[in-house]
């Protein structure tokens, strides 16, 4: 419960206080017995951890439901998914898990600059609202994403393949990460950690660019 209460807090905040924590706790709380039941100890991966990124996906998907949000949550919605689903694959990939990320300076240096290029990317993302997309409340913040976006467009063109259909399909074209694993013959639990491969040669190619 007290984990509950605090990935609540710290979700508020990433969304930017525009929803209480109290309405986040309430989307998750139905989750706590399912996670509890399926954390396998065997994987390495600390309950904390685990517990974390599936109490903010439920945290999110109940959000997701609601057709009333302010069209800046909805965009650092989808942002904080993305940064979710960079985390989760790190945590699948058995070469380098997330909860190992801080063993080194520059293995956290490199995972921290992953999340952060996974927010950005995220916050250009065509998600599932995309067919009533809503502009950002000043031209400027429109600019900046539109011109991230062509950034991004660009450093994926020759990025290599799976990855780049990957992004490309989840980001550009608001395809589901699964179907969009699917359709390169991956399953989910591959699909995630390609996806955070790709989030990684991502910031590299961006960087290149820049």
């Amino acid at each position: 419960m007290a984990l509950l209460a605090q990935v609540a807090r710290q979700l508020g905040k990433q969304l930017g206080h525009r929803v209480e924590a109290r309405e986040l706790e309430g989307h998750a709380h139905e989750a706590l017995t399912a996670i509890v039941d399926r954390f396998d100890p065997s994987r390495g991966v600390a309950f904390r951890s685990y517990a974390r990124l599936r109490l903010r996906g439920a945290m999110l998907d109940g959000l997701r439901k609601e057709t009333d949000l302010p069209r800046g949550v909805l965009t650092r919605l989808r942002a904080v998914e993305a940064m979710d689903l960079y985390a989760e694959g790190k945590a699948e990939d058995v070469a380098v898990r997330a909860d190992q990320a801080a063993t080194a300076d520059s293995r956290l240096g490199s995972y921290l600059a992953g999340l952060a290029t996974a927010y950005a990317t995220g916050l250009v993302s065509r998600g599932e609202d995309a067919v009533e997309e809503r502009e950002p409340e000043d031209p400027e913040t429109l600019t900046a994403q539109r011109q991230l976006r062509t950034r991004i467009e660009a450093a994926l063109v020759d990025l290599g393949d799976p990855e780049a259909t990957i992004l490309r399909r989840h980001y550009l074209e608001g395809e589901d990460l699964n179907d969009a694993a699917a359709a390169v013959g991956l399953s989910k639990s591959w699909g995630s950690r390609l996806h955070a491969r790709g989030i990684e040669k991502l910031r590299k190619r961006l960087a290149d660019l820049r």
